[in-house]
């Protein structure tokens, strides 16, 4: 991963307040009228969302001209948003990319934000789970989705265990520590958010990553899209947004502590050792083994529509190189 040694990411630290500095500077002196351009998220702010936070707080965005608006998600997904053009940027998933694709909807993903899927399913140890055969007769708490009982189907029949003896309780929104204590005995959570929420807590957890079981299922998340539309009509845009957020992210890999004192400091109402531990956690996650932050792997994803199509959510299997766009990158 990353071994950046002491002097060097002072340097880097040095460098990105410059550009900072640079960035206002050159706005003030030169009147530039920023481009207002949205983001709608995926969810409520967290770790993943953080170089989009670092590149507004340090003026990455206005160094290429952008006034960019972080909008909190409404009950529309951001895929659906983005495709009719009521947001410019957005968050979103593999999946969601996927069916807007065979939609016709003209979504692009511009980057993979974490480049391995970092979800897991989770319980309580004291459930007394110790395997995916254990879950028979528990209840599974979750939104109601089709890729959630795919999931956890094609989970349960690789381990020899009988599907039709879950219990799927679609329960909504709910965070996996008071979900877990009354009305249900496992969720499907992120690594390093709510299963690491539990941990700091001292909840002992149990869990099942289908990433590190199936190759398959392993798929950059979340990812950043636009449209077909605002890349025709505005590339130059476009790529001036995803250089400055790559530079977000990139502050986030090199100086995770500094990066998770922004995030805090422009969302407030996080709790901090979370945000702390999970920059942490993400900031070798973040880019992993790719050449780059953001890349991604067309294979990985038509490996991922390949199962999608196997276990019946889709029918046709839209070509990666239609959605995938890593040209934005820097």
């Amino acid at each position: 991963m990353f071994k950046i040694r002491i002097v060097s990411m002072a340097l880097l630290s040095i460098v990105f307040v410059s550009l900072k500095s640079h960035a206002d500077s050159n706005a003030d002196e030169k009147n530039i009228k920023l481009k207002n351009l949205s983001l709608l998220l995926d969810w409520k702010p967290n770790t993943n969302h953080i170089g989009f936070y670092v590149a507004k707080n340090k003026g990455f965005y206005s160094q290429y001209g952008i006034q960019l608006k972080i909008l909190n998600p409404t009950q529309t997904t951001a895929t659906a948003l983005v495709g009719t053009g009521k947001a410019d940027f957005g968050i979103s998933y593999a999946n969601d990319l996927i069916y807007a694709r065979n939609a016709h909807v003209p979504i692009v993903s511009l980057a993979g934000i974490i480049q391995k899927d970092s979800s897991c399913f989770v319980w309580r140890t004291n459930s007394k789970i110790k395997s995916i055969k254990d879950l028979e007769g528990k209840r599974y708490g979750g939104w109601g989705s089709p890729e959630e009982n795919a999931t956890l189907k094609y989970i349960f029949e690789k381990n020899g265990a009988q599907f039709n003896k879950l219990k799927i309780l679609t329960t909504g929104a709910q965070d996996f520590l008071p979900a877990t204590l009354k009305n249900v005995d496992f969720t499907w959570e992120y690594r390093a958010w709510n299963i690491l929420a539990a941990e700091l807590k001292g909840v002992s957890v149990g869990t099942y990553c289908p990433n590190e079981h199936f190759s398959e299922l392993n798929k950059p998340s979340p990812l950043v899209i636009t449209s077909e539309n605002k890349i025709k009509r505005e590339p130059d845009l476009v790529k001036n947004f995803m250089k400055a957020t790559s530079l977000g992210f990139e502050f986030a890999i090199q100086n995770p502590e500094q990066a998770a004192k922004i995030l805090i400091e422009e969302v407030p109402e996080l709790e901090g050792n979370l945000v702390n531990a999970s920059t942490k956690m993400l900031s070798s996650m973040f880019q992993a083994d790719a050449p780059k932050w953001g890349y991604q792997s067309e294979s990985r994803f038509e490996a991922y529509a390949g199962w999608m199509k196997k276990v019946d959510l889709i029918q046709q299997i839209p070509k990666a190189s239609e959605y995938l766009d890593n040209s934005f990158l820097p």
